[in-house]
């Protein structure tokens, strides 16, 4: 898990620094990608949500292989404590996930009404 999370920080990074050479004018060459400030939020937000649409589907496959060691427990008490925990640490990520990225959102609220 952290190989996949060390590769996916290598290729936003990646992505945000091919975003920010766009700024840079080459004789004829024209430029590909953002070339604004806003333009690089957006590649950003367009990042979050594609890790986050990997995130759940990973989340729901973590479900699947819990429900499916919870049937095939055959009443091994080790076994179905052991899919318990899984199901609940799923659904633990899953609330993290959407309140870390309902945060934008939040905040934008509370800074456009000014309270």
């Amino acid at each position: 898990m952290k190989k996949f999370f060390g590769i996916l920080g290598i290729v936003g990074l990646s992505l945000l620094m091919a975003a920010s050479a766009g700024a840079v004018d080459i004789p004829g060459i024209t430029p590909t990608g953002p070339t604004t400030v806003s333009g690089t939020v957006d590649v950003i937000k367009n990042i979050v949500r594609w890790v986050y649409i990997i995130f759940f589907i990973v989340a729901v496959l973590f479900i699947l292989m819990a429900a499916f060691t919870y049937l095939t427990a055959g009443g091994d008490a080790e076994k179905v404590k052991s899919a318990h925990n899984q199901i609940i640490y799923a659904a633990v990520a899953i609330v993290v996930a959407l309140i870390a990225v309902s945060v934008d959102t939040i905040v934008s609220t509370f800074l456009s009404t000014g309270q």
